[in-house]
């Protein structure tokens, strides 16, 4: 469990967990004998990074005012532990679908993450960015999704 005080400490945490995610990819991949899996992995890891890089930028182009905005119920969703979880889990001869699905796991994690900080959020304009980074998440899992079709067709 992680805990927020403010809107923008919500944004750092979903930005922190994308570069946690990576790391994982990257370390599995290190591991990863099978050409196709390691492209899978290596697009994963790149997928990840563009993650980070638009939660950092879309906290960038939010008003000071909706990040400093105090809330008052913290996500309960514990993205960190998933992570632990499967990171144990996870070994180095894993299938494509395998993989596909400890991703789909975690992107659904990431955007129960934001749904419910968007039904917690008292002031509208809060539910909005959450449900933006709902929407963002729920985007990039389905491109994801289309993109590594073609690692199981290989």
């Amino acid at each position: 469990m992680h805990n927020f005080e403010q809107v923008k400490d919500v944004l750092d945490h979903g930005r922190q967990l994308h570069a946690d995610l990576r790391g994982f990819y990257e370390s599995l991949n290190e591991r990863e004998q099978q050409a196709r899996v390691h492209l899978l992995l290596d697009y994963l890891s790149r997928h990840e990074r563009h993650l980070e890089e638009t939660v950092a930028r879309f906290e960038g182009e939010s008003r000071r005012q909706v990040l400093d905005t105090w809330m008052q119920y913290a996500p309960s969703i514990d993205v960190n532990k998933l992570i632990n979880v499967k990171s144990l889990a996870a070994h180095g001869d894993m299938s494509v679908d395998e993989v596909v699905r400890l991703a789909i796991e975690f992107d659904d994690a990431m955007v129960e993450l934001y749904r419910e900080a968007a039904d917690e959020a008292d002031i509208s304009r809060v539910k909005d960015v959450f449900r933006n980074l709902v929407e963002l998440e729920s985007h990039e899992k389905l491109k994801m999704v289309r993109d590594t079709l073609m690692f199981g067709d290989m």
